[in-house]
Parts: structure tokens; C-alpha cells; sequence
């Protein structure tokens, strides 16, 4: 009980200061075979509501995703669109606006319809580019060597969603 009304105090403090504002994103996709395969994807994902422009790197199966001023990157509704295309996430990086502060680490905030908490200790990395590390947005592998670690324990640890909305677990690239 006190883990909880502790997590809500820092989700209303992180709410209230407006951390971070996600406005691109690079995703990796995999079971691509074709430029069709890539085609169907970039068809998908410039379907959904907050995206601007999408452009496809062929060649490394990956998309840049950048978000219309004032709306920010849904992670779940990328997930959708990708696996709508028949498709698999292999990796997502979010990159943050270059005037955004810094988010307080193990704190989750919310930005536009998502849930997001930055792993790590406080101070540690400056960067503005955050890996998600949520299962589903890794390969089995990937996913399978971070379930393995200490960052692993850690993820285990935090609530799967405040709200009933997921809470996306990032780390600093």
C-alpha cells in the first residue's frame, strides 16, 4: 500500500513538471524480407494521429518517426501499427525535445496518453535518446539477457500500469 500512494505521489509531482517531450522516435522492425515488407509498415505507421513524417531505412529494417509539434510519440500505438502490418518491434529509441528537462530517474511521469519512468540512478547519463524496454519492444533475446539482469530486478519491481494505462520503461541511451 505504501509502494502505491508513494508511486502516485511521484507520478502527480512528475505530472506537474512536464518532464520530457518525446518527439521522435527510431524504430527497429524485424521479420522484414522486402522493400514491400518495409512498405506495408511505413503505410501503418503513418496512419497513427501523432505522426508527421515517417522515413524508412531499408537496408537496417528501421523507421525515424518524428511527431507533429505539440503531440507526442505513443509507443503502444506504434507496437499496433507494426504488428498490424504483421510485423515485429525489435527496438524503440524516443528522443526527447533538446529544451526538455531532464526526467527524474525511477519517477514515472505522463506525457500525452502514455506512461513513461526512466531506469537508473539519479544523475546518471545526460542524453536525450531512451531505449523502451518493455517486452514486446525487444527481440526474445534482448529481452531475455535485461530479464536476466540487475536492471531486470529493477523492472520487475515497478507497477506494470498506473491507471490501467501501460507504464513504459526507459532506458538512457
Amino acid at each position: 500500500m505504501l509502494k502505491k500512494i508513494t508511486m502516485l505521489l511521484l507520478l502527480f509531482w512528475g505530472q506537474q513538471h512536464g518532464f520530457a517531450q518525446f518527439s521522435e522516435a527510431k524504430l527497429q522492425a524485424t521479420g522484414l524480407t522486402c522493400a514491400l515488407c518495409s512498405k506495408a509498415i511505413h503505410q501503418e505507421l503513418e496512419k497513427l494521429p501523432f505522426v508527421q513524417k515517417v522515413s524508412a531505412r531499408i537496408k537496417e529494417s528501421a523507421f525515424d518517426i518524428i511527431a507533429k509539434p505539440g503531440e507526442s510519440i505513443a509507443p503502444d500505438q506504434i507496437r499496433t501499427a507494426v504488428e498490424d502490418a504483421g510485423f515485429f518491434v525489435g527496438a524503440l529509441y524516443l528522443t526527447r525535445a533538446q529544451s526538455a528537462s531532464l526526467p527524474e530517474a525511477n519517477a514515472p511521469f505522463k506525457e500525452g496518453s502514455s506512461y513513461f519512468c526512466v531506469l537508473g540512478s539519479k544523475g546518471k547519463g545526460q542524453g536525450n535518446t531512451y531505449q523502451v524496454l518493455n517486452e514486446h519492444f525487444l527481440t526474445e533475446k534482448a529481452f531475455s539477457k535485461i530479464s536476466g539482469s540487475s536492471l531486470g530486478a529493477t523492472l520487475r519491481q515497478q507497477p506494470v500500469s498506473i491507471e490501467g494505462t501501460p507504464v513504459f520503461y526507459l532506458k538512457i541511451q
